[in-house]
């Protein structure tokens, strides 16, 4: 169950929200379904590459290597 933040278009308030599937929030202050999702501040994009998928060596087999058997080395 995602935790989001919204803005509410119609008081203006910030509440950070637990959604349960197709759930639609309702502004905690006064109601309003009027919610306006913010970025999270947890989204950050780095510019650092990302590792290999075998980098910690998960692999179980060479041959089920995404990466041709790097981390069976």
């Amino acid at each position: 169950m995602p935790l989001f933040s919204y803005q509410c278009a119609a008081c203006g308030a910030q509440h950070e929200i637990l959604v349960r599937g197709d759930q639609r929030p309702a502004c905690p202050e006064c109601g309003s379904k009027a919610l306006e999702k913010q970025a999270s501040r947890f989204a950050a994009i780095s510019a650092a590459p990302a590792e290999p998928a075998c980098a910690s060596g998960a692999c179980a087999a060479a041959s089920s290597c995404p990466m041709g058997g790097c981390c069976m080395e």
